[in-house]
């Protein structure tokens, strides 16, 4: 299930942060534990990402060197994504209640929210990110082992990301899926570096195919691709090629 909530800058000029991901993390579980508190214990403490989130979307904006982006649209909008419903159902609810998002020194108060009608996925799907995608591995260096983050364009990336997915879907669905096999052919992709909490994670902004499994794909379109989702990393969309092909016309 996926959400769309819309937010108003509280302040006329109000900047967004650059690195903000942790803030909204954490509101999302403020959220979550006004009406369900064990279950914001449960998605704080366990190792598993039972959701996933967008970037923040602005339409019109300016970016200020150092301090982040200013935002000239009179709204944002805000994805958030969970195959468990419970989880969407009371981020919602503790929307509804506390309507404040605040990042930094930036306030947004939500002014709408609707659930998305999820697309038709087929094998060929055209994907594009919302939030970049997060995929890494472990290196020996000398002594000591080093987290290493993994780029599209290395072989590792893609088996490692076949990992990841099966073992999410494993953990969170308690059983295998039936076809376990799937690849993604990357058109394009750029990488980026985010901040969360005092961690750098570097990821992939990307366009790609996704070929093979539509459990996984389904799954991995509500929880998000690779690691970390919880933190805003691995949301995609899907490409209507129709409907781009017709708006080029």
């Amino acid at each position: 299930m996926r959400i769309e909530i819309r937010l108003k800058p509280r302040d006329e000029g109000t900047i967004l942060p650059f690195n903000y991901n942790y803030d909204v993390y954490t509101q999302i579980i403020q959220k979550v534990a006004i009406n369900s508190p064990e279950l914001a214990r449960l998605l704080e403490t366990t190792h598993k990402d039972y959701f996933t989130f967008s970037r923040i979307m602005v339409r019109k904006r300016e970016l200020i060197p150092d301090k982040g982006i200013k935002i000239l649209s009179d709204e944002v909008c805000l994805y958030i994504s969970s195959s468990v419903v419970d989880v969407i159902k009371s981020i919602v609810e503790g929307f509804i209640e506390n309507p404040v998002l605040q990042i930094e020194n930036s306030t947004f108060i939500m002014d709408g929210v609707k659930v998305l009608r999820e697309p038709k996925i087929k094998d060929g799907t055209l994907f594009s990110t919302l939030s970049p995608i997060i995929v890494r591995t472990v290196k020996l260096e000398g002594n000591r082992m080093k987290i290493w983050d993994l780029y599209p364009s290395e072989e590792t990336f893609h088996d490692k990301l076949r990992k990841i997915m099966l073992m999410r879907f494993s953990e969170i669905e308690e059983r295998m899926p039936e076809d376990k096999d799937f690849r993604i052919n990357v058109i394009k992709y750029k990488p980026v570096r985010i901040k969360v909490k005092d961690t750098y994670f570097r990821g992939s902004l990307m366009v790609f195919r996704y070929y093979g499994s539509k459990e996984i794909a389904k799954f991995a379109y509500e929880n998000g691709f690779g690691e970390k989702t919880k933190y805003g990393f691995g949301m995609v969309k899907v490409i209507d090629e129709e409907e781009a092909q017709r708006s080029r016309e």
